[in-house]
C-alpha cells in the first residue's frame, strides 16, 4: 500500500504583507442587509452587517437597523431565547407561588379570575407585574447577629445554645416589648447577660417566659420533641408555669414580671380560665408591689434608683395588660388605678427601634411618650371599666348620655396625641398599636356601656354610634395593611388579634359596602395568616364564622377557600 505524500508546507507571507483578517459572521443580520442580502459579519467592513444595533452599513445610510434575534436558527441562539423563556417562565410561577404563600383570598381570587378570562401567558405576568404586592419578603436582607448577645445558661435548662436563645430575646424586645412595656429592657440585658442567677433583674422564671412567647415568632412550628430539636413554646411555658409554682407565696419584681409573660401565654393558647387566675394573681401582686414598695428600694442599698424605675416601669406596663378586656366591658379592671410622673418628653439617647430579624432604617421610638400615652389612654378605660362594674351601679345619666362623655374623653385624648407619634412620623408597631388601642376603645364605647346590652346584632347599636364604629373598624382594618405592606404578617405583635377580632365582629354586618367589604376580607387574611402558629387567631376565625352563620351573613368569597361556600344557619 501507498502512502500518502504529505501535504507541502505553507508558505510565510513576505514581510510586510498585511493579513486580512477571516470575517466572523454574526449570529444574525439585521432586517435591512436581510433584504438587500448583504453578508453578515463581525468585521468593521463598511460592505457587511456587523451585527450591531444599528450596523455599520445601517449607519452609513441612515437607515433603521432593526435585529431580529428569532431569525438566528443557530443552535446556540436558539438554545439562548429557550432559556430565557424558562427565566420568564419560572419567574411567572414564582410570583404565583408568592400569591398564595402570602395568603390573602382577596388577591388570590383576583388572579384566578383573570387567569379563567383564557388570558395569555405574557398577559398574567404582566397583570401580576402590575398588581400591588405585599413586600417579596424572600428578598430581604436578614441580620448576620442577634440584637442582643446573651447566654442561655444559667436561665434556661431547656438549651445550651446561647445563639438561639439571644435570638429569642432579640424578637422579643423588638415586637412585644414595644407594646407591653413592664420590663425596663436594659436593666434586664445587662443582668442576664452577666449570668448571675441571683440577679435583681432577670430570673429562670422571667427568662422562661419571654422565651415561650418569643416562640410566636419563629417561623416554624412548634418543634417535634425529638433528641436534638430546639425547644419550643409548649416547652418553655411549661418550665416558666413550673418556676412559678416553686415561687408561690414569694414575691418579686421578676416574679411579678414573670407573671405577667406567662399571662401572655395563657392568652395566645386560648387556655382562658388559666389566664384569668393568673390576671387576678397579676392584680393582687400588683397591689402588693405597692404598699412594698418603699421597703424593697431601701433594702436595694446601692441598686435603689434602679430597683425604683423597675419597679415604676413594671406597675406602669401591666397596668395595660389587657388592652382589649376593659373596653369590652365584660371584665372588670382587675388593676388597681396606679399614679405616675410623666416621663421626660424629650428624645433620649438609645431610644431606637429596628425592624429585627429584617435590616431597615433605625428609628426614634420615641419610648417615653408610648408609655404616657398609652398610660393615659388606659386610665380612661380604667373609668370605662368602673362605670359598668363600679360598686355603684346606678347611673346619673343614660347609658347613651355616659357612653357620649367617655367618647369625648377619648377623642379629646387622640387629639393630644403629639405628630411625632403618627406612623407616618414614626413606623413602628408601637405608633400603629397606639392608634388601634384607641379605636377598639371607640368601638366598645360606641357600642354601648351596659354589659347586657348585646352590641354584635344590628338594630340594636344605638342611632349615630354604628358610624363611629364603623369608622374605627375601617381604620383598624387600614393600619394592620399598614404593618403588612412594611413587615411579615408574622411579626404581628399578639395585641393586633385582638383588634383585628372587634374590627372583624364590627365589618361583618356592613358588608354590603364596598370598602367595608375589602377591609373586611384584608383583615380577615391577616388573621389567617396568624392562624398558622397563633391558637387565640384561630379562635378569632372561628368566632366569626359563627356569627356570620348565627346572623345568616354570607362570608365574602374572598375569605372562603377554593371551592368552598358559605353556609349561613338556618
Amino acid at each position: 500500500m501507498t502512502s500518502r505524500p504529505p501535504p507541502p508546507p505553507r508558505s510565510a507571507p513576505p514581510t510586510g504583507t498585511p493579513i486580512r483578517p477571516r470575517d466572523k459572521k454574526a449570529s444574525v443580520a439585521c432586517a435591512e442587509c436581510r433584504k438587500r442580502k448583504a453578508k453578515a459579519s463581525l468585521t468593521t467592513s463598511p460592505i457587511l452587517c456587523n451585527g450591531g444595533v444599528p450596523c455599520e452599513r445601517c449607519r452609513q445610510h441612515k437607515i433603521t437597523c432593526i435585529l431580529d434575534e428569532e431569525a438566528d436558527g443557530r443552535r446556540k441562539g436558539a438554545l439562548e431565547r429557550r432559556i430565557d423563556a424558562l427565566e420568564n417562565d419560572r419567574g411567572l410561577l414564582q410570583r404565583l407561588v408568592g400569591s398564595i404563600h402570602q395568603d390573602n383570598p382577596r388577591d388570590l381570587h383576583r388572579i384566578l379570575d383573570f387567569i379563567r378570562t383564557n388570558a395569555s401567558l405574557d398577559e398574567v405576568r404582566h397583570f401580576l407585574a402590575d398588581s400591588p404586592q405585599e413586600a417579596d419578603w424572600d428578598q430581604i436582607q436578614l441580620f448576620d447577629h442577634p440584637l442582643y448577645q446573651v447566654p442561655a445558661q444559667p436561665w434556661t435548662d431547656l438549651t445550651h445554645d446561647s445563639d438561639y436563645v439571644s435570638r429569642l430575646i432579640s424578637l422579643y424586645f423588638t415586637w412585644i416589648h414595644p407594646v407591653q412595656g413592664w420590663i425596663d429592657r436594659d436593666l434586664f440585658i445587662r443582668d442576664m447577660q452577666s449570668g448571675n442567677p441571683d440577679a435583681t433583674f432577670c430570673s429562670p422564671l422571667l427568662v422562661n417566659a419571654l422565651l415561650a412567647i418569643a416562640c410566636c415568632y419563629l417561623n416554624l412550628p412548634d418543634p417535634i420533641l425529638v433528641q436534638g430539636a430546639p425547644p419550643g413554646r409548649l416547652r418553655f411555658f411549661s418550665e416558666a408555669k413550673r418556676l412559678l409554682d416553686e415561687e408561690e407565696g414569694k414575691l418579686s419584681l421578676t416574679s411579678f414580671q414573670g407573671r405577667c409573660a406567662v399571662y401572655l401565654s395563657t392568652c395566645v393558647l386560648c387556655k382562658h380560665m388559666l389566664g384569668w387566675q393568673y390576671l387576678v394573681d397579676i392584680g393582687e401582686c400588683a397591689r402588693e408591689l405597692m404598699v412594698k414598695r418603699n421597703t424593697l428600694i431601701m433594702r436595694a442599698a446601692e441598686r435603689a434608683e434602679e430597683l425604683s424605675q423597675a419597679l415604676e416601669t413594671a406597675l406602669i406596663g401591666s397596668f395595660s395588660l389587657r388592652p382589649v378586656a376593659i373596653p369590652n366591658l365584660h371584665q372588670p379592671s382587675m388593676m388597681q388605678k396606679p399614679a405616675r410622673n410623666s416621663p421626660p418628653q424629650a428624645y433620649q439617647s438609645g431610644d431606637d427601634w429596628c425592624s429585627y430579624p429584617i435590616k431597615g432604617a433605625v428609628v426614634a421610638s420615641h419610648a417615653n411618650i408610648v408609655s404616657d400615652a398609652f398610660f393615659n389612654l388606659q386610665l380612661i378605660l380604667w373609668d370605662i371599666s368602673d362605670t359598668a362594674f363600679g360598686s355603684n351601679q346606678e347611673y346619673v345619666n343614660s347609658p347613651r348620655e355616659v357612653a357620649d362623655v367617655h367618647c369625648h374623653r377619648l377623642e379629646q385624648w387622640a387629639s393630644r396625641i403629639p405628630e411625632c407619634m403618627t406612623f407616618r412620623a414614626t413606623p413602628t408597631p408601637a405608633a400603629l398599636d397606639l392608634q388601634m388601642r384607641y379605636e377598639s376603645a371607640m368601638i366598645s364605647v360606641s357600642g354601648g356601656i351596659s354589659v347586657s346590652q348585646n352590641t354584635n346584632k344590628p338594630g340594636l347599636i344605638p342611632s349615630g354610634a354604628d358610624q363611629v364604629r364603623l369608622s374605627s373598624a375601617r381604620s383598624i382594618g387600614s393600619l394592620l395593611g399598614e404593618f403588612a405592606s412594611r413587615w411579615p404578617v408574622m411579626y404581628m405583635p399578639l395585641n393586633y388579634v385582638q383588634y383585628a377580632s372587634m374590627a372583624l365582629s364590627v365589618l361583618l354586618y356592613d358588608l354590603d359596602n364596598t370598602e367595608s367589604k375589602q377591609l373586611f376580607a384584608s383583615t380577615f387574611a391577616v388573621v389567617h395568616t396568624l392562624a398558622r402558629r397563633l391558637p387565640m387567631a384561630q379562635e378569632v376565625l372561628q368566632q366569626i364564622r359563627e356569627k356570620a352563620g348565627q346572623a345568616q351573613i354570607p362570608l365574602p368569597e374572598e375569605v372562603l377557600s377554593p371551592g368552598a361556600k358559605s353556609s349561613p344557619g338556618p
